[in-house]
């Protein structure tokens, strides 16, 4: 994988590109940005993140990239959970990096999969019956448990009212640091309500 990274860095323009799994992190970097790496794995989760939501949606999204002061940056669809992310100069040719990364997609996905087994790459581990069935649950965690999904595409929409079509990418983030700290449930979800309060930072949007 890192020598079809290295084809991609040798576009003008290109600074580096990485291969980035939303649970393993980076794979595969060829990166020569000044970039923090935080930064980089977060702009590659933000990524990760807005094609999930394209899917979502039913849009077969291939590509998205975004121009900012001193990079561009454009992201490509690997696998369910796993993006190629590739950084350029600001005023780099994005349509003929992303071309040229759509040529050399395949070849990617074949050596991503040999590479990184189903076994060894979360993202890409196949669930078992046992798995999605899981342990019994009691009829009142199981009634709380169908309710969620309700909940919280509410408070999603809530959210989207308040500050627009970025709310999906903010929910999805602050959903993780809400559930590493707790179960799930209902009775939980005022502390998430009052971490998006804090990011919307607006009490008459809140």
């Amino acid at each position: 994988m890192r020598k079809l990274l290295g084809e991609i860095s040798v576009i003008p323009g290109v600074t580096g590109s990485c291969i980035f799994d939303k649970t393993a992190g980076v794979l595969c970097t060829d990166l020569q940005t000044e970039l923090p790496k935080d930064m980089t794995e977060s702009v590659c989760m933000h990524f990760v993140r807005l094609l999930q939501m394209g899917r979502m949606n039913k849009l077969d999204i291939k590509s998205v990239h975004f121009r900012f002061d001193r990079y561009a940056v454009i992201g490509m669809s690997l696998d369910t959970e796993v993006i190629l992310l590739t950084i350029c100069e600001a005023g780099a040719n994005c349509s003929l990096v992303a071309t040229t990364v759509a040529m050399l997609a395949d070849d990617m996905r074949d050596e991503l999969f040999e590479k990184f087994s189903p076994s060894s790459t979360p993202a890409m581990t196949v669930a078992t019956e046992e798995d999605i069935a899981g342990p019994p649950v009691p009829d009142e965690e199981k009634s709380g448990a169908e309710a969620m999904p309700l909940l919280l595409e509410e408070i999603e929409h809530a959210l989207a009212a308040a500050i627009g079509p970025l709310a999906g990418m903010i929910m999805g983030d602050y959903l993780d640091k809400w559930r590493q700290n707790g179960p799930s449930s209902p009775d939980r979800l005022p502390g998430l309500v009052t971490m998006l309060i804090r990011e919307i930072k607006d009490p008459k949007l809140a």
